[in-house]
């Protein structure tokens, strides 16, 4: 059987989250989106400066209430995500479309 980087990273990450403190705000936004896309829609979520953890994080905090959502979200990611050998390995269990900087190729 295949590797699952997917649960890799999020058993990795796991354990720096503390769950009885974290949450998320508006989770009914998320049963709003997960119906809209069980419906065929199309939903775009847009935040600034991710960190190679962010990923997990997200997927995490909605795997109790949202698992179809955490475990579906495409990323947005330069291309250091998957040419730098600490990070690839988070990276290669994620929906991820890699965007290449002029000023770095």
């Amino acid at each position: 059987e295949p590797f699952d980087y997917y649960m890799f990273g999020q058993n990795y990450i796991r354990p720096v989250i503390d769950f009885r403190s974290s949450y998320v705000g508006n989770v009914s936004l998320f049963f709003e989106m997960e119906e809209k896309l069980n419906q065929g829609h199309n939903i775009v979520l847009i935040s600034n400066h991710q960190t190679e953890a962010d990923p997990a994080i997200i997927a995490l905090l909605l795997e109790s209430t949202n698992p179809h959502v955490a475990e579906n979200l495409t990323y947005i990611a330069g291309d250091r995500v998957i040419t730098d050998p600490p990070c690839k390995p988070f990276s290669m269990g994620r929906n991820l479309i890699c965007v290449y900087s002029k000023k770095h190729m």
